[in-house]
């Protein structure tokens, strides 16, 4: 049949299931809509007995759970605010008291050659979420500057403190070192909302900050390990203002083509020693508090670049992961030698990035991998660094919390 006359047919049939002029149109009343309009129906999330191990998976989007008491991965939750493109999400803070996780959002450019080679090169600014820790819905964002490193908040919950480790800022301005120098935000928790956040106040610290620790438990002074400029920054944040920026080395650095590259900084359980893993020199030196100036007499060296080390309770021992080679270095404080240490393979663990204590047992270390595929959280022995389980994650994860279960 030809195609005049199909179209014929179907405008025939078509008049044909019109009504007829007079009927009445056909109408359909419904209540009024009472619920919510867009439900958030994550599922409650219970903490197993031997806590609850929250990694963020940067070039996933999302946070895997942990059960820490065995190892095992028992789900994970999208997090980011572009549902297509990728918002990188960096490291994670824990307000236990108030039942909130923060993460930041660093929004990468995804490059290739070696691990972190993407880190610090955004020019999109970065944002701050907070979580709900009971089901980890989104309770609200602030948007803060770009590359967002570290993000920590304080043992009594007043305050989360997002440092900027921003390499394009110091490549943009290599002669002008107040332009160089880039801020960590001051971000209160009762003001990141759904909409509306208030900006929060920054404070110009150094050239590309990323590690960060907080005083206890009020986390009145921020230690700021400076990777571009070689320094320990310390703020007062009741002030906002910075006390002083003392040299990782007598010898005083290099601006904006680090010497030593300070990129990570632990507190003691004591408060009273900042340890700081240097990525460029490849050693580990220690910063006294009381005395605001660096302990010249302690420095371990290692022979990969160090990262996110972390204490024994007693403060005595300290667990340091190194990259090229991929290693993880038990250190005995008091008598300043290596108990033991233990050389991975890529299959094992690549590119080890933190390490935290899960009790007096047990370690977990986070392995980046390539960024390409999943990367791993391996449970280690705590003295013999033997593999108690392997858990396989999202692509790089690079950060680690935890809420203490019933059985800690």
């Amino acid at each position: 049949m030809s195609a005049p006359h199909l179209r014929a047919l179907a405008g025939a049939a078509l008049l044909a299931a019109l009504p007829a002029c007079g009927d009445a149109p056909i109408e359909y009343r419904y209540d009024p809509y009472t619920g919510e309009a867009f439900p958030d129906r994550r599922e409650p999330v219970a903490v197993p007995p031997g806590g609850l191990g929250i990694v963020t998976d940067s070039l996933s989007d999302t946070l895997s759970l942990l059960d820490l008491g065995t190892g095992e991965k028992i789900g994970h939750v999208p997090v980011g605010r572009d549902p297509v493109g990728l918002d990188g999400p960096h490291h994670v803070a824990i307000d236990r008291t108030g039942g909130f996780a923060y993460i930041g959002l660093s929004y990468p450019v995804v490059a290739t050659g070696g691990p972190h080679a993407s880190h610090g090169s955004s020019i999109q600014p970065g944002y701050v979420q907070k979580f709900a820790l009971d089901d980890f819905r989104i309770l609200g964002q602030v948007r803060v500057d770009a590359n967002p490193g570290e993000i920590v908040a304080s043992d009594d919950g007043r305050r989360v403190v997002v440092s900027h480790y921003d390499l394009q800022r110091a490549i943009k301005y290599p002669g002008d070192l107040d332009r160089a120098r880039a801020t960590i935000a001051l971000v209160d928790p009762a003001a990141v909302l759904p909409t509306g956040s208030v900006d929060p106040p920054r404070i110009t610290t150094c050239v590309a900050p990323h590690g960060m620790a907080l005083s206890r438990p009020d986390g009145a002074r921020a230690y700021v390990a400076c990777y571009g400029e070689d320094v320990v920054t310390v703020v007062d944040l009741d002030k906002r203002e910075v006390i002083d920026r003392i040299p990782v080395d007598a010898s005083g650095g290099s601006i904006g083509d680090p010497d030593y590259g300070p990129y990570s900084a632990i507190l003691s359980p004591d408060g009273k020693t900042l340890v700081l893993g240097n990525t460029v020199s490849k050693d580990v030196r220690f910063f006294d508090v009381e005395a605001n100036a660096m302990d010249p007499d302690r420095q371990i060296k290692t022979l990969g670049a160090p990262f996110f080390p972390a204490f024994s309770a007693d403060g005595k021992r300290l667990w340091i992961p190194t990259q090229s080679p991929d290693a993880l270095i038990l250190w005995d404080l008091e008598t300043d030698q290596e108990i033991t240490r233990r050389d991975f393979t890529a299959d094992e663990c690549k590119w080890p990035h933190v390490v935290d204590r899960l009790d007096d047992t047990r370690v977990a270390l986070i392995c980046e991998g390539d960024h390409v595929a999943a990367g791993k959280v391996l449970t280690l022995d705590a003295a013999t660094l033997e593999t108690k389980s392997e858990t396989v994650v999202g692509v790089y994860p690079d950060g680690i919390a935890q809420i203490p279960g019933a059985n800690p």
